[in-house]
């Protein structure tokens, strides 16, 4: 829950947001010893209640249809990356943003990033490998596991390390923070772990074709979905999930989990 002031509202609100976590091992420079932290990571489906948020989406949703044509919001995601925290295998966007809709839900996507900190090499930049890829000319894929967790071995779209090496040419993009970039659903990009001293954010909003629809809500139902069936079938309840929904405002006080969230947003510059 990300308590804030709506530019319409004098009062704050409270509404649901997907969250990630991850679990960051530092080694202490005196002593050796491991130490373990769990990191918020990302947050998703947070911009249908902040009038800043969709502000900037349907600025940049401007931007991106002069270009692409009409063009809708389809979901979006902040990556907050602590030190330590882990990059992104190999991947391609359209086949995973594709399975929670399926045939029914859009099939064309554009993705714009906005560099909220600068991107450098040491603490993991975006990294695309250029080209002309459509869906007749797009890098292989590894099929998912049916059963998997729909955030990890069964989301679609990871391609194969060994054609990912030996076959692709990323490009780093180190940028300032405030940079723009726009790339498609088929574009292969990566990152690697952060390596620095301090967070590198990222804020990644992807668009689809207005004609084929508009399914920003459908997608983050559809998805809490398929979550909770991985969840039942691992026999994990929704807290032990690390991504859990959180809906229910909670007058009594913030959860450590709310409250993660909280610290990680508030250091993050007013739009």
């Amino acid at each position: 829950v990300w308590s804030s002031t709506s530019s319409t509202s004098s009062t704050a609100h409270s509404y649901p947001s997907d969250k990630t976590y991850e679990t960051i091992r530092t080694r202490h420079s005196s002593t050796g010893a491991i130490h373990e932290k769990r990191v918020l990571t990302r947050l998703e489906h947070f911009v249908h209640g902040h009038d800043q948020w969709r502000a900037l989406t349907d600025y940049l949703g401007e931007l991106i249809s002069t270009v692409c044509g009409p063009m809708v919001l389809y979901k979006e995601k902040l990556n907050l990356k602590p030190p330590g925290g882990s990059g992104f295998a190999p991947h391609l966007d359209t086949p995973s943003l594709r399975v929670a809709l399926g045939p029914e839900g859009p099939q064309d996507f554009v993705t714009v990033m906005v560099a909220i900190d600068a991107m450098t090499e040491t603490n993991g930049c975006l990294r695309v490998a250029p080209g002309p890829y459509t869906e007749d000319n797009c890098v292989a894929t590894i099929a998912p596991d049916p059963n998997g967790n729909p955030d990890a071995n069964g989301r679609a779209g990871a391609i194969p390390l060994e054609v990912a090496d030996a076959t692709l040419e990323f490009e780093t993009m180190t940028c300032p923070g405030g940079t723009v970039v726009a790339f498609s659903g088929w574009v292969p990009h990566r990152s690697s772990a952060n390596q620095s001293l301090f967070a590198r954010r990222a804020v990644f909003f992807t668009y689809n074709p207005a004609r084929q629809g508009d399914f920003h809500v459908a997608y983050y139902q559809h998805m809490e979905q398929l979550r909770n069936q991985w969840r039942a079938r691992v026999g994990l309840s929704t807290n032990d999930a690390g991504a859990a929904n959180v809906s229910t405002p909670q007058p009594a006080g913030l959860t450590p989990d709310e409250q993660a969230e909280l610290n990680a947003l508030a250091t993050i510059p007013r739009i």
